[in-house]
């Protein structure tokens, strides 16, 4: 096989593990985003604090459970092609990176990322992708959210361009950008140095440990970590989205909500988003790399027979 092909069915596989970690993902969790956006939602309906109980007894009572899933069609059509092409560029931009270092660093030896190579890499791979499936994001906050009573797609795209027009679709791109970039470079550094660590003590104590075991430790750190960190945007990008005429901007939003409701505003649906964003990336990470290692087992399996 050329190079060229080897290329092009790496990056296929790439997208292909990063849509079935990302849709997984998605079905699973998504009760978790729908009670963190009604969460933060609830100061603006007036209806105070508003704990993650009380919200999701108010979401059984009027909508059922099935309520709790309210959204997963825009939330798949986000991130399933979002974690795909995250995947993709993490790839591609790991690999520019990993060939620019070996020739900075004069070591053509080189098979790892500097700590802040690792970091650029996943801020930079996350805004790119968050960026183009921003239209999708806009969509899917305000499906989930209790303010829209849209009956379908359609409406609900056709209000978007209505009431915004084509910057109705990137509203809260900017917030959006802050939190994912610096939550994707941190997480992708926490997670390959979880994982060092790991693999060293394990085998200083001459333990044996699968490596599911050792990329679900690493994501589920890392996860929790990145998001306590980046909540304050997450929150700001929330509201942008859904009272985009009350919440202007950045600055202006950040002022607004921390003098209405001090600085404990900036953390509301937290445990929500760090409970769902640690199992989502353990889940993510831990299924793409196990695609990748059994793509990997299945394409030298025949050199493997040959040579014997």
């Amino acid at each position: 096989m050329s190079p060229e092909a080897k290329a092009k069915g790496g990056s296929i596989v790439h997208l292909g593990a990063g849509a079935l970690s990302g849709v997984t993902s998605c079905v699973l969790l998504q009760p978790f985003d729908l009670l963190k956006t009604r969460v933060q939602q609830s100061h603006m309906q007036g209806t105070g604090r508003g704990s993650v109980i009380q919200v999701l007894q108010t979401v059984v009572q009027s909508e059922g459970v099935r309520g709790l899933w309210r959204g997963t069609i825009p939330t798949l059509l986000r991130n399933a092609p979002g974690t795909s092409l995250y995947f993709y560029f993490l790839n591609h931009t790991k690999t520019l990176s990993l060939s620019a270092e070996r020739r900075i660093l004069g070591d053509a030896q080189r098979t790892k990322l500097s700590a802040a190579s690792n970091m650029l890499v996943g801020a930079s791979s996350r805004a790119l992708a968050g960026f183009l499936l921003m239209p999708g994001t806009v969509l899917k906050v305000q499906y989930e959210s209790s303010l829209y009573r849209y009956k379908g797609m359609m409406p609900a795209v056709m209000e978007i361009w209505r009431s915004g027009g084509f910057r109705g679709f990137f509203v809260g791109a900017v917030p959006t950008a802050i939190r994912d970039a610096p939550y994707a470079g941190l997480y992708m550094l926490l997670y390959e140095s979880v994982k060092s660590y790991e693999r060293a003590f394990a085998e200083g104590r001459g333990i044996s440990l699968r490596e599911t075991t050792v990329t679900m430790v690493a994501g589920v750190s890392a996860g929790l970590t990145a998001s306590y960190l980046t909540q304050p945007f997450d929150l700001v990008k929330t509201r942008m989205q859904l009272r985009p005429r009350e919440y202007t901007s950045v600055a202006q939003s950040f002022v607004k909500i921390f003098r209405e409701e001090t600085m404990l505003g900036f953390f509301r649906g937290i445990s929500l988003r760090v409970l769902r964003k640690g199992i989502q990336a353990s889940l993510v990470f831990t299924l793409y790399e196990w695609v990748l290692r059994t793509n990997a087992a299945k394409n030298s399996a025949p050199s493997t027979a040959l040579k014997a």
